[in-house]
């Protein structure tokens, strides 16, 4: 009885099977000449939908032509694609070299360097968290004017992990400084080149703050309080706050 019943699931199972082999040659756009089907929409989804550079094809082209902006502008996509960040900065920052007045290159490498430094800054989080840990042992340490304490005052491994620890976390800051600093060089670029967009003063202005170069905040809310004079009584307060505060 089982293969009987078999038999008859399976032929409408073939049934089924031709149906939709038939209307996928409708669907798909098979010998229909119709390049953009619904099928060609499913075939660009499961290939992953990315029709954005390489890595390795824009990396060929620039060491090909290094004065090839367009492949320096491709090789940061690429990176930014993979949150490759310090590549794609370094990468744009090429690019802005070669199209020194492409606003909008500009613009994308300050927002760029910006997030590296946001970045950055939780590695010295982590950093100071570690050098806290490494300082731990001393808060049970022996007392020190017993035998043992004596004995084992100086402890090099502990001490070397600290230096370690320390230094490592000086490392992360100078780099967060480091990436600020030319995230506020690029915005001030930018805004020489839109000297009438307040966004980009604020943008800069922010970044400063982030920074704490208050001189650099300053000056940029100065320039968005002219360029926005419905604000410009906030924005004045905050400038006295900051004066008040330097």
């Amino acid at each position: 009885m089982f293969f009987p019943r078999l038999r008859r699931h399976t032929k409408w199972m073939f049934v089924l099977l031709a149906l939709v082999f038939a209307g996928g040659f409708v669907f798909f756009g098979v010998g229909s000449g119709n390049n953009s089907s619904l099928g060609d929409l499913f075939n660009n989804l499961f290939k992953g939908g990315s029709s954005g550079p390489s890595i390795s094809s824009s990396l060929k082209k620039t060491q090909q032509n290094p004065a090839d902006a367009k492949a320096w502008h491709d090789l940061a996509t690429a990176y930014q694609d993979k949150q490759r960040t310090q590549e794609a900065v370094s990468a744009l920052t090429t690019y802005t070299s070669l199209r020194p007045k492409d606003a909008k290159g500009l613009a994308e490498l300050a927002a760029l360097e910006r997030t590296q430094a946001q970045d950055l800054q939780q590695n010295v989080y982590v950093a100071q968290v570690v050098q806290q840990d490494a300082g731990a042992p001393a808060t049970f340490a022996l007392p020190p004017n017993s035998p043992f304490g004596k004995a084992f005052a100086h402890d090099p491994v502990a001490e070397a992990w600290q230096n370690t620890t320390t230094s490592r976390t000086s490392d992360a800051s100078v780099q967060v400084q480091s990436a600020y600093a030319a995230a506020i060089g690029t915005y001030q670029r930018l805004a020489a080149l839109r000297p009438n967009d307040a966004s980009v003063q604020l943008d800069l202005a922010t970044t400063a703050e982030s920074a704490g170069n208050t001189t650099a905040e300053i000056a940029a809310l100065k320039r968005a309080a002219k360029l926005l004079p419905d604000q410009a009584t906030q924005i004045r307060a905050k400038i006295k706050t900051l004066q008040g505060h330097k």
